[in-house]
């Protein structure tokens, strides 16, 4: 796993446009011991995620899946480390669209395609995307981040509307 990417100080409103990029973080390769955690920790008791000859007998997969939970905390971590201590993740959506596997590795990024007219409150949307290593898409989706503000906009706000 790549801890090459250090928490921002913070990321503010006022500095960031529509087309920032969040820089892309690689995780991985995926194993049979972050398999094994994460099914304990959710309390999935399926085979697809720890045990390699049901996989090959039942799924017809090579090998042991990813979870999508998995998957989505490495997105966040991507997202929550480069938006800095004072982001609030408000909202997240995700589709996966292949599956992880043993010994893969997962690349996530985002890019910002919407922001907040109203410095009062400090949002932008971003579109999210992960992939591969052989560059295929595993994942894609679109998030709501509150940013603080330069300006002295409260931090961490949670309106009921946009």
């Amino acid at each position: 796993m790549s801890d090459s990417l250090q928490t921002a100080e913070n990321v503010y409103f006022e500095d960031v446009e529509i087309g920032t990029v969040v820089p892309a973080v690689e995780y991985g390769p995926h194993s049979l011991v972050t398999a094994v955690f994460w099914a304990g920790f959710q309390e999935n008791k399926s085979g697809l995620h720890f045990d390699r000859e049901y996989v090959r007998k039942s799924g017809g997969a090579n090998s042991i899946v990813a979870s999508g939970a998995l998957r989505q905390s490495f997105l966040t971590r991507t997202l929550t480390d480069w938006a800095g201590p004072r982001a609030f993740l408000r909202a997240m959506t995700v589709r996966h669209t292949a599956s992880t596997y043993e010994g893969d590795m997962q690349v996530y990024s985002a890019n910002v395609v919407e922001k907040s007219q109203d410095p009062n409150r400090p949002w932008i949307v971003c579109e999210l995307e992960g992939r591969n290593q052989k560059g295929e898409q595993i994942l894609k989706g679109r998030c709501t981040l509150l940013l603080p503000s330069r300006t002295g906009a409260a931090d961490h706000p949670v309106w009921e509307d946009n």
